[in-house]
């Protein structure tokens, strides 16, 4: 180790040598801000289209049944909140990955699980895909506003597709050091 001045100069931290990844990780805090700004949304517009839905139905009022904009909503909480979870390390799988005791244990199953979630995601992003097309293609609507279904399903390519993204930074992190999110692999 160099010495400058009388004391060591401090070895790079693997990740100072990789700027990109700062730049990518950047770039996922700011994906995950807008993921928790729709989950937010999603679950104010479920609490109002059900409270609407309430009262409409108990004063007899000749309204439609708002709570299908509920019923959409809950696509992208779930599509894009899944997401979500896996940058935040939520889902049951990770769960038990940080349950076991040997650090070395600990990566490998994070390996494996991040492959689980990659397969699950191109699994699922491709059925996606092949569902919003079909609703395209067919104009299918929900029955009482009307709703078209094609830009709920694309939500499973998008969800898909920022799920698979968190997992390969998550990856890339492990690779290059425990200092890049603040945790140990």
């Amino acid at each position: 180790m160099a010495e400058r001045g009388g004391t060591a100069a401090r070895p790079p931290l693997p990740a100072d040598r990789y700027p990109w990844f700062r730049r990518m990780q950047s770039l996922e805090r700011g994906i995950v801000a807008g993921e928790k700004t729709v989950c937010a949304v999603a679950l104010l517009v479920m609490a109002l289209t059900t409270v609407a839905s309430v009262v409409v139905r108990n004063l007899g009022l000749a309204l439609p049944n708002y709570s299908e904009i509920g019923l959409a909503a809950l696509v992208p909480l779930t599509l894009i909140g899944g997401a979500l979870c896996t940058y935040l390390g939520s889902h049951i799988s990770v769960e038990i990955v940080h349950a076991l005791g040997s650090p070395l244990l600990r990566r490998a199953a994070a390996a494996i699980t991040a492959v689980g979630v990659l397969a699950f995601a191109a699994i699922y992003f491709r059925s996606g895909w092949i569902l919003m097309q079909e609703f395209r293609l067919t104009g299918d609507k929900l029955l009482d506003l009307g709703t078209p279904l094609w830009p709920l399903a694309a939500l499973f390519p998008v969800g898909m597709a920022l799920m698979a993204f968190h997992v390969v930074l998550q990856v890339i992190a492990m690779a290059i050091g425990p200092d890049n999110r603040g945790v140990a692999p």
